[in-house]
């Protein structure tokens, strides 16, 4: 079987990664020859293509640059994507010899609605956020429900909702639990098979180290403070994400006891009592798999998520994770297990936690534990390869 998968990038951003990893786990499988075609490529896969004339990369980002401008219009932090423009990617598509094309994150003007309705082979769509199933909205507010009836606040969001009643996937593919009840209690897709596969997760590059041979990482983490990781990409302004609420929780604890590790551009701008350390975002998987080693645990304060990597990768090195009890995380944070998953959004209580784990060493060390052990049967790249290989062989494609 050929697959093509679909995204705007292989490495940019949560979403490109995880469909980055999925193109990799597909074309491990006996039988199966995965390619990937990116508007934003960054890997130097040959397997991975870009339309590279100057003329269609310029006509990308204009058109990116026109569909970021309208979404700005609607003022409250809430990431559109509308996908106005129609893609020579969809050419491509058809004019392929791919028995099933995979449809990833498609925003930035990757492919058009009318695009997706005009594809002319059978395909699927893996879910990285809720775009798929809302207007235009990656997220919808985590207090509105009103997308389950398809009824938004603007009228280019009802008008891109209804062009989506017009397309048809043989399957959808979510790596959450959440995700996938979320498609059930929509109305799109009715027809399609819904199957909840998680993101896989390279356990040999991910895992405990007793030894980090990073005299440079090393050398940012000699003293002695509980190191406490959080990291994010994009948008830092997006409400979504919760740094107002963590940096509301790090406030209430003696900031003698640790030091918050930020693995992204310096994006606390309110006032912090607490001593950070911000080494920039990390391209190199094992640079930052020792980063996790280096630390003693990873909050995220999301308001709303998926199945964000950094909860993946950080369990795998077996890292206690404190999230709250939203979306995706669930999937993760087993509460008192592996880490603490807190009632939305009890800041004083993420605190306590926080607090507790700072001071417990032999709780962070059982936590720990559990944590890797859960991870090994939950992302590894060979449990994942082997739900994907049974649930593309159940799809029948002839």
């Amino acid at each position: 079987m050929n697959i093509l998968n679909v995204s705007y990038s292989d490495l940019f951003g949560g979403a490109a990664k995880s469909a980055y990893r999925i193109h990799k786990t597909l074309n491990s499988i006996e039988n199966i020859k995965s390619e990937m075609i990116v508007v934003k490529k960054l890997t130097n896969q040959k397997n991975i293509y870009t339309i590279n004339d100057k003329f269609t990369q310029i006509l990308f980002k204009l058109k990116n640059y026109f569909g970021m401008l309208i979404g700005k219009l609607d003022n409250n932090h809430n990431p559109k994507s509308y996908n106005f423009f129609n893609s020579p990617i969809l050419k491509h598509i058809n004019n392929s010899k791919y028995d099933l094309i995979n449809l990833h994150w498609i925003n930035a003007e990757t492919l058009s609605i009318e695009d997706v309705q005009k594809i002319t082979k059978p395909f699927i769509i893996t879910m990285h956020d809720m775009w798929w199933i809302c207007g235009s909205e990656n997220y919808l507010n985590y207090n509105n429900y009103n997308w389950k009836n398809g009824k938004f606040n603007n009228i280019l969001s009802n008008s891109l909702y209804n062009k989506k009643k017009k397309i048809n996937p043989i399957a959808i593919i979510s790596p959450s639990k959440w995700l996938i009840e979320c498609v059930k209690k929509g109305k799109l897709y009715n027809k399609a098979k819904l199957i909840n596969i998680p993101y896989p997760i390279d356990q040999k590059i991910f895992f405990p180290k007793k030894k980090i041979n990073s005299i440079q990482r090393l050398n940012l983490f000699k003293n002695k403070k509980i190191k406490i990781f959080f990291g994010v990409f994009g948008n830092s302004q997006d409400k979504r994400k919760g740094i107002d609420l963590l940096i509301k929780s790090l406030n209430k604890i003696d900031p003698n006891l640790f030091e918050l590790i930020i693995a992204s551009k310096n994006i606390f701008q309110e006032k912090c009592n607490f001593d950070i350390i911000n080494i920039d975002y990390i391209d190199s998987e094992k640079e930052l798999s020792d980063v996790y080693n280096l630390c003693d645990l990873v909050i995220l304060g999301s308001r709303l998520d998926n199945l964000p990597n950094i909860a993946l990768e950080a369990q795998s090195c077996g890292k206690p994770i404190i999230a709250y009890k939203v979306g995706g995380l669930s999937d993760i944070v087993k509460n008192n297990y592996n880490g603490y998953l807190i009632k939305p959004f009890n800041v004083n209580l993420f605190s306590k936690k926080i607090e507790i784990l700072i001071k417990d060493k032999k709780l962070r060390t059982k936590f720990s534990k559990n944590a890797h052990k859960f991870s090994k049967i939950k992302w590894s790249s060979n449990l994942i390869k082997k739900a994907y290989r049974q649930k593309l062989s159940e799809l029948a494609i002839n």
